[in-house]
């Protein structure tokens, strides 16, 4: 009963909500048969290809050449006789090599400046792990991680390039102070 009661409570009172209507689904069509197209173009290549593509064979022709006169041969062209490889091994060459300037004053290396002289230490600490002396000279407000000095600019730069494999940069070499 209670099953009647609610078969009929719902047909009597409440208006029906409308059925969900399934859309088909719409098919796409192309207005120009592929395969036709393919089709045609396959055959204008095969028709097109027996036109142009297919030569008669050719008729060699023989071609009469005129027979030259022989004209006077000329004598061979005489060899060259150099001169310059017996100059060359008896002439004495002298050569001026400008004599290398020394560097009156010795060199040094600053690598970096700080405000504040722990940063200054904890540069020279990493500088000491890589087998060099350095110094922390205070100037006015600043301190300056110095190396040196060096006598020639060749050892600073060996220095210098030390120092960059430890990913120590902007090192910049001067004379000394």
């Amino acid at each position: 009963m209670a099953t009647e009661n609610r078969r009929k409570s719902a047909k009597s009172g409440a208006p029906k909500k409308a059925a969900a209507r399934k859309r088909s689904a719409v098919k796409k069509t192309t207005s120009i048969p592929y395969l036709a197209i393919l089709a045609v173009v396959l055959i204008m290549g095969f028709i097109g290809f027996f036109m142009f593509g297919v030569e008669k064979p050719s008729v060699p022709q023989t071609v009469n050449k005129p027979v030259q006169k022989k004209e006077d041969v000329l004598p061979e062209k005489p060899q060259p006789i150099w001169e310059y490889e017996k100059t060359l091994k008896t002439k004495k060459i002298t050569v001026d090599i400008p004599e290398k300037k020394e560097a009156t004053r010795p060199y040094q290396m600053q690598c970096a400046s700080f405000r504040a002289r722990g940063d200054a230490e904890s540069l020279k600490a990493k500088i000491a792990f890589q087998g060099l002396n350095s110094e922390v000279r205070k100037t006015g407000n600043w301190y300056r991680v110095i190396l040196g000095p060096y006598e020639r600019k060749r050892l600073a730069e060996k220095h210098r390039h030390k120092l960059q494999r430890a990913k120590i940069n902007g090192c910049q070499i001067w004379f000394w102070r």
